[in-house]
């Protein structure tokens, strides 16, 4: 790379801004150094942190050096808000030392595992050099797009989209492969948050999962109540009275139910600990985790996860330190997947689109659509209840969610829900759980959309990336270009073996236009990597990569592509050198290029 002259560069570039920045210094500070005297200090150090770039030899050593040198400082300093490594982007990994770390810094100054090159293993703090031993960090490829899964609230009702969960496992069909690897970005309302949580932050199997919700449940809504109450209650006569003493004493009380089972339940689960953004199994999985609150702000994973489950009328809200008090989620945002979407593309640095977005409802009545009787149905108050309640449902939420995107959208919408013949069990309903989960499990299993949702997640473990040696060049009349094709699954595990020996069984090959990759035994035991060649009549024209199975073809992960898309996403526009310091390889002829796989052709 070129190097300018430090003093021009930073009397065009920097001269200006530290200037106006100086003076905008609070009184207090101007009677020790002038404007100018600072701005003398600050090109003062730039030019001698050039002279030390230019003997290192790289950016990348320089900044290292720079890191180890301000330890000390930095060791007692942490935001939530600024990477203290790059002191440029909002950052995502709370190390065990309390240092928040962004993305790029992990993928910049870590090194990869051998095996896997999304998996980047950090030896210690970058700011503080704190070890961090045993600590793994996934990234998601820099060509692929997010995959999203959102789940509804509906306390025992949670045991629907656990349902649900288990069929797209069994249908992914990969041993050993559990299905919230599938997603990058989880969200998740009241039971959905346990879900969520205690699949990504804890790493339990379905089974699991499922298990401890039933827990969690029985201890959330205790089968005792006062005397008075079950006296009304099993008294035939006065079902209606029960009710109404039943509201009374839960306003009375601030709710029907103690805490107190539930905290205890979730302290000995999760402990005081863990937080929601700290290094846990979702972030070897690469996964982000998120659940919906009255207002949003991270906390420890214990009080966060009771704030979300404490729905009004059932649990009093839950105190969170000094930001105030938090409900269930549920109340505004039951079905949370327009804030998955947005987070999605929020953790995008281009806020391209997620490619799979899943919703998994808890269960409705079935309406009749017969006219409702009753004395105070058209009361004023009831009516207005309503008005104000139906936005908020779940299945009208999905409905405007996908008013809001044509035809033309990237994204591959999926809903799963019940329809209950009657009224749906009531969240406390705890003994019609298992009901509940059988149910889902078996309505979506061999559904048409299931088939093709779980074709489409087998496809997206397939990407494509350009070849840097050979970036797209004019010729001919058409661009060139150059690139590969690679697995997320990673040779010498079970996974990687029993989904490449599937391939091999059904026949099932890539396709690029006219041209077919098929896999063979020998894939099994190696990492895959497909190389092609093909060009397209402009930057902008859209080209697409299909995993063919049983003579269905669906894309890979980023399909369909544009070059000029794929250029930006990999960094091969940035002329003067990347931010992440990469080198890039010498541009080498065509015959040192690696031998071509057998591939045929299709006209």
């Amino acid at each position: 790379m070129h190097l300018f002259d430090p003093h021009r560069v930073f009397r065009e570039l920097y001269e200006t801004a530290c200037s106006r920045a100086a003076c905008e210094f609070k009184p207090g500070y101007k009677s020790v150094l002038p404007p100018a005297e600072i701005v003398r200090l600050i090109s003062d150090s730039m030019f001698t942190q050039f002279a030390q770039f230019q003997a290192l030899g790289t950016s990348l050593d320089w900044h290292r050096e720079q890191l180890a040198y301000n330890s000390a400082s930095l060791a007692v300093i942490t935001s939530r808000e600024t990477c203290f490594s790059c002191i440029r982007r909002r950052p995502k990994y709370n190390f065990p030392c309390g240092h928040f770390i962004c993305e790029h810094c992990i993928r910049t100054f870590c090194h990869a595992d051998e095996s896997d090159p999304w998996l980047f293993l950090p030896d210690v703090c970058l700011i503080c050099s704190v070890p961090t031993p045993g600590l793994s960090i996934r990234l998601i490829p820099d060509t692929c797009r997010t995959r999203v899964l959102s789940i509804d609230g509906g306390g025992v009702r949670g045991a629907a989209p656990i349902g649900f969960l288990k069929a797209i496992e069994d249908e992914v069909g990969i041993p050993g492969y559990k299905v919230q690897r599938l997603f990058d970005v989880k969200i998740g309302t009241s039971s959905g948050a346990l879900a969520v949580t205690s699949l990504d932050v804890l790493g339990w199997s379905i089974e699991d999962c499922m298990t401890h919700l039933k827990k969690f449940a029985e201890a959330a809504f205790p089968r005792s109540s006062p005397f008075i109450l079950r006296f009304f209650h099993d008294t035939p006569i006065f079902p209606t009275v029960a009710r109404l003493l039943a509201f009374l004493h839960a306003c009375l009380t601030d709710s029907k139910y103690p805490s107190v089972g539930l905290e205890k339940l979730l302290m000995d689960t999760y402990g005081s600990a863990c937080q929601i953004t700290g290094i846990s199994n979702a972030t070897e999985m690469g996964t982000h985790v998120g659940v919906t609150l009255t207002r949003a702000d991270d906390g420890q994973e214990q009080p966060t996860v009771r704030a979300a489950t404490a729905a009004p009328y059932y649990f009093p809200p839950e105190k969170m330190n000094s930001h105030g008090k938090f409900q269930d989620g549920g109340i505004t945002h039951n079905n949370p997947a327009c804030i998955a979407i947005r987070e999605a593309i929020a953790l995008s640095h281009d806020e391209t689109e997620p490619s799979i977005v899943v919703s998994l409802g808890t269960g409705s009545g079935t309406n009749t659509g017969g006219e409702p009787s009753g004395m105070f149905y058209h009361w004023f108050p009831l009516r207005l209840w309503r008005a104000l309640w139906k936005p908020t449902e779940s299945k009208n939420v999905w409905k405007h969610l996908r008013s809001h995107y044509n035809q033309t959208s990237s994204i591959n919408f999926y809903r799963f829900d019940l329809d209950f013949a009657e009224d749906e069990p009531l969240l406390d309903e705890v003994d019609k759980m298992d009901g509940i989960w059988e149910t889902a499990h078996q309505n979506i299993r061999g559904s048409p959309d299931l088939r093709t949702l779980c074709r489409r997640f087998r496809a997206e473990f397939f990407l494509f990336e350009l070849d840097e040696r050979y970036p797209p060049h004019f010729s001919r009349g058409a661009y060139q270009c150059t690139g590969h094709i690679s697995c997320r699954l990673r040779a010498k595990t079970p996974e990687y073996e029993g989904f490449m020996q599937q391939l091999c069984s059904k026949g099932a090959c890539i396709q690029l236009g006219g041209q077919v990759l098929e896999f063979t035994p020998e894939d099994v035991q190696k990492n895959i990597r497909f190389s092609v060649h093909f060009s397209v009549p402009c930057l902008d024209s859209p080209f697409s990569v299909k995993l063919v199975e049983e003579g269905q073809g669906l894309d890979i992960s980023g399909s369909p592509f544009t070059a000029k898309w794929l250029i930006r996403r990999q960094g091969l526009d940035m002329n003067f050198g990347t931010t992440d310091h990469r080198k890039r390889r010498a541009f080498e002829s065509l015959d040192e290029r690696e031998p071509k796989r057998r591939k045929r052709w299709v006209y």
